[in-house]
């Protein structure tokens, strides 16, 4: 293995990880989504030694693990080339991008959005309390935040994730904490009370924003997108430089654009959700 991909694989950045830690029985689960994440990040082939030291195992283990995900079609390989992501999570993608209208149904109020305030715009889901981006709209401008669809947004610290976990139900809520408290150091919620003051506060002001977490230059302002049942769909994320925000946070037309597409988002999905306009 390169030097290279040893110090990808020790080190890997906490914003491109989707948290695994914590899942209890399911741990062979957690393993095999681990592997999948690791070849989806890749965007090449690996191989055996390479998942083995990605997951901090022996390499016969890693084949073992390579070999069944193989023959349920979640990874593939040609020849000795190495694994890559297999057929089956292929058909996934193509069923979920064919029924996920959702991207088509909210582009024109997104890439509005970006036009107006100049900045980076992203379309996240729910992923489980945290969120995924499924859509980024690069700022105008031909300096701009770079963010690849498909990117994990992670509690505690990402603002679109906490709006994902807002607006779930409270029994969901109340399901999901205590698989976050026991996640790994990057991901877990350490202080379950204040973390769940700063929720009751989003729930007030249907805004959540955050400084420079990974000290690269830029914040984040996110805001809900409600359907017909009221019930959140889905996030829209401004990224922001850390130059343009104040002490008390992000430019208040910001936050009025912000919330004003989010507002016109959720009536083309049929809510009658009213947004603070003050």
């Amino acid at each position: 293995m390169s030097q290279q991909l040893e110090s990808e694989t020790r080190d890997r950045d906490p914003r491109r990880q989707a948290p695994t830690a914590g899942l209890g029985k399911i741990e062979a689960v957690a393993t095999a989504t681990a592997i999948i994440d690791f070849l989806a990040e890749r965007g090449s082939k690996v191989g055996v030694q390479d998942v083995a030291t990605m997951l901090g195992i022996t390499k016969s283990r890693a084949s073992r693990h390579l070999a069944n995900l193989e023959q349920l079609g979640l990874v593939g390989r040609q020849g000795s080339r190495g694994y890559e992501l297999g057929w089956r999570l292929v058909r996934w993608g193509h069923i979920a991008a064919a029924r996920l209208d959702l991207v088509a149904m909210l582009d024109d109020y997104l890439v509005a959005l970006g036009r107006e305030v100049g900045l980076t715009v992203l379309l996240c889901t729910d992923a489980g309390g945290d969120a995924v981006v499924v859509r980024s709209i690069p700022a105008p401008q031909a300096i701009h935040i770079d963010v690849k669809p498909g990117l994990v947004l992670s509690l505690p610290h990402s603002p679109s994730a906490r709006i994902a976990f807002a607006f779930q139900s409270r029994e969901r809520r109340e399901k999901l904490l205590g698989h976050l408290c026991e996640r790994e150091p990057d991901f877990r919620i350490a202080d379950r009370a204040e973390f769940m003051t700063q929720i009751a506060d989003i729930q007030r002001h249907y805004v959540c924003w955050t400084r420079d977490k990974f000290n690269l230059g830029h914040g984040a302002v996110a805001a809900p997108v409600f359907d017909q049942d009221e019930e959140l769909r889905a996030v829209v994320t401004v990224m922001i430089p850390s130059s343009e925000l104040g002490e008390r946070g992000p430019p208040r037309p910001l936050i009025e654009a912000l919330l004003r597409c989010c507002a016109l988002c959720s009536q083309r999905l049929n809510s009658r959700f009213q947004f603070p306009t003050g």
